[in-house]
């Protein structure tokens, strides 16, 4: 299943806001509260917590 995972960077930190089942744009965001930067990555996977563990896995080894 494809899941949409969106998360912030927070002291050179991925943190995971959620996952939402599907592909999705994802738009807009806090970057005021967040300065460090939002993201948003879609990815296949079997559940919501691998779905998290792959986005952050992608988001590091991409160095995005």
């Amino acid at each position: 299943m494809q899941y949409t995972v969106i998360g912030v960077w927070q002291d050179d930190k991925l943190v995971v806001v959620g996952a939402i089942p599907g592909q999705h744009e994802v738009y807009g965001g806090d970057e005021q509260t967040f300065p460090d930067g939002l993201w948003a990555t879609c990815v296949n996977a079997a559940d919501v917590a691998e779905a998290e563990q792959l986005a952050t896995s992608d988001m590091i080894e991409n160095n995005v």
